[in-house]
């Protein structure tokens, strides 16, 4: 009884916070000639944008969200109306209390105070920011300095030790922020990037308050882990059936007894495309050795014709399949593809045993695991 009593009032913040809403106040001072302010936030289904005249270098905004969530808020002056696009806007997280956004004349440049999730954004942030901006100038320098390779290589070595510190430093804020959801929403963003392991990660999700694990970002997330789990080498793989470039159902299972590279892809990946003439050489080298090896391209494309192009043009003489819903392939969902180029080996029995193989030795690659 005194867990449940405890638990209870542990619950009550999350509770409170879903009663009220919120309300944003927007002053700009200096704000002279006739504007208007839009708040968007969400997605999908989920999509919510609303507008309010500025009077008096004032705005107000009032609604409701289920959770913290990232909201832009751009001001259009009259002057601006020849604009597509507003380029004057602050992005912040919203969440349901009273919000204060406070500029001179740019709303771009203004302090946003009353979010606690956006004040927590800030600190986790803060460390990170001067990180990504030698990033940023480094990555700039690369196309002024192509022919120095000793430079390259200095600059190649340290975006990865700078990009292994950001890493480590947003998972330090993580551990620190168990009972906050910008806690939960970094473990979302950066813990989980595209390519986590799950048995790896979900210890860290555990640890979160029973509270937010059954928010609705909790359980996005665990939705999240069930797909990790299933392209984990060691398990089954989860059978699937697509059509191909002639319409025909091709399903996975057909190829049982066979080693089948899974590949996930799109015509308009870059890096995808650098990479078909080392896979085209591997098939080629694996079938003249009379290999018992297939590959199945999964593309992540929406138009056949780009999808069409691609294969011919990069000359790709394997099974081809998609449904042709871009990152909604029901494929690449099913096992929580969100990043392109991936790819899994499975064996003749159908258990997945290797996972993102490619570079120029890609046939040495395969090769280890193909007997």
């Amino acid at each position: 009884m005194k867990k449940t009593v405890i638990s209870m009032f542990l619950a009550l913040p999350l509770l409170a916070a879903a009663q009220k809403g919120y309300v944003i106040t927007g002053k700009l001072t200096n704000l002279k000639e006739p504007a208007k302010a839009y708040l968007d936030y969400g997605r999908g289904n989920d999509a919510f944008k609303d507008s309010a005249e500025i009077k008096n270098g004032r705005f107000m905004f009032k609604g409701r969200v289920k959770e913290p969530v990232q909201a832009f808020v751009a001001v259009k002056r009259s002057s601006d109306a020849s604009k597509k696009r507003n380029s004057d806007y602050v992005v912040f997280f919203l969440e349901n209390s009273k919000i204060a956004v406070t500029a001179t004349d740019s709303i771009k440049k203004a302090t946003i105070k009353g979010s606690l999730a956006e004040k927590e954004n800030q600190e986790m942030q803060a460390p990170v920011r001067p990180l990504t901006d030698i990033i940023l100038k480094l990555n700039n320098e690369f196309d002024t300095k192509k022919n120095d390779t000793v430079w390259r290589k200095w600059a190649g070595d340290s975006v990865t030790k700078l990009v292994k510190t950001i890493k480590d430093l947003h998972v330090q804020f993580v551990e620190t922020h168990l009972n906050s959801f910008m806690g939960l929403y970094a473990y979302n963003v950066y813990v989980l990037d595209s390519k986590f392991e799950t048995a790896k990660v979900e210890p860290l999700f555990r640890r979160f308050s029973p509270e937010l694990q059954k928010s609705e970002l909790g359980q996005r997330i665990v939705e999240r882990l069930e797909a990790g789990s299933r392209r984990a080498t060691g398990v089954k793989a989860t059978d699937f059936t697509q059509n191909d470039l002639n319409d025909k159902p091709f399903t996975l299972s057909s190829l049982k007894g066979k080693y089948v590279l899974v590949d996930f892809w799109a015509s308009w990946c870059a890096p995808c495309r650098a990479e078909n003439p080392n896979l085209l050489k591997a098939y080629t080298e694996l079938k003249a050795q009379n290999k018992n090896f297939e590959v199945v391209a999964v593309s992540l494309d929406q138009g056949k014709s780009s999808w069409e192009g691609a294969v011919k043009k990069d000359g790709m003489p394997w099974i081809h399949v998609s449904d042709l819903k871009g990152w909604q392939n029901e494929v690449a969902v099913k096992y929580g593809i969100n990043a392109v180029p991936q790819n899994l080996l499975i064996n003749p029995e159908g258990v997945i045993i290797a996972k993102n193989l490619r570079g120029e030795g890609l046939t040495e690659k395969l090769s280890a695991y193909i007997k």
